[in-house]
């Protein structure tokens, strides 16, 4: 359902025309109507992300071009010096809709499911599945889901849980790593403040558990790494569940049913073929 739904969100942002040039005056190179047409394209992608691998099941002679800081690319992509952007769909979504020289291509490279990664064995997995089939069960996880991809920044607070008479705190506490420039899902506020609907979920499964949450903010390669040195208990952030990070950590998730799309110019959108 959640797929359907983003698929839907993807065609609207497609622009009625296709023109020629962008308002920097760029000429548009060729034009994408299908992920065929990115054969041979320059696509960057985050610095140890998996996106580079679900590209390449599809899309054949791909120039992977990796980055850290997602403003920094972005200015590459407006500049013509790569053709796309692979991104977590709600974060194409996001930029695609709050910049109008850019578009997100209607379909996806690949759909995935993200979850939180725990280290093999950890206690962490059970307990936490546990309280996360809770909240989707109760509706809560498709409440979160419209409230922070909703376009109204105002709704977009964590909240103080306080339905637990009983809570304390003493069950511990989760050393949770994630990387906060991923919007909505994992970001900060101007003043700094961690927010996103990854960390409301991983705030309300640490509430449930009867344990606090202390987030560490590091880069995304850092993430598995510092995991399997035991500097966190935790790592989150639109983490894809593959089969070979199911070798090294164990997940709580899925949270959320997404995928892997691609984020252009504007002007070499193309209008996509129907499919059957």
């Amino acid at each position: 359902m959640y797929r359907l739904v983003y698929v839907l969100i993807l065609a609207a942002l497609l622009p009625l025309n296709c023109t020629k040039s962008g308002s920097s005056g760029v000429p548009a190179k060729r034009v994408f109507t299908s992920l065929a047409d990115f054969g041979g394209a320059r696509i960057a992608s985050e610095s140890g992300s998996v996106f580079p691998q679900f590209i390449d099941r599809v899309i054949p002679n791909v120039e992977h071009v990796p980055y850290v800081s997602l403003s920094d690319v972005v200015g590459d992509l407006l500049a013509g010096r790569i053709d796309a952007v692979s991104l977590d769909m709600p974060i194409a979504l996001y930029l695609a809709a709050r910049n109008s020289s850019l578009a997100a291509f209607p379909f996806v490279v690949a759909e995935d499911d993200y979850g939180f990664a725990v280290a093999k064995g950890s206690p962490l997995q059970i307990a936490g599945n546990e309280a996360l089939r809770s909240l989707r069960e109760s509706g809560l996880i498709g409440e979160l889901e419209k409230q922070w991809f909703a376009s109204d920044e105002g709704v977009k607070v964590l909240p103080k849980l306080t339905h637990r008479p009983d809570f304390d705190g003493s069950g511990g506490n989760i050393r949770y790593g994630w990387q906060n420039t991923l919007i909505p899902m994992a970001y900060a506020t101007p003043e700094g403040v961690p927010i996103g609907f990854d960390l409301d979920i991983a705030h309300r499964i640490a509430y449930e558990m009867n344990m606090t949450l202390t987030v560490t903010t590091m880069p995304f390669d850092r993430l598995f790494p510092a995991l399997l040195a035991g500097e966190i208990d935790m790592a989150g952030g639109s983490i894809s569940i593959t089969l070979e990070r199911l070798e090294t950590a164990d997940f709580i998730g899925p949270y959320f049913e997404g995928g892997t799309a691609l984020v252009v110019r504007r002007n070499r959108m193309g209008v996509p073929a129907v499919r059957n």
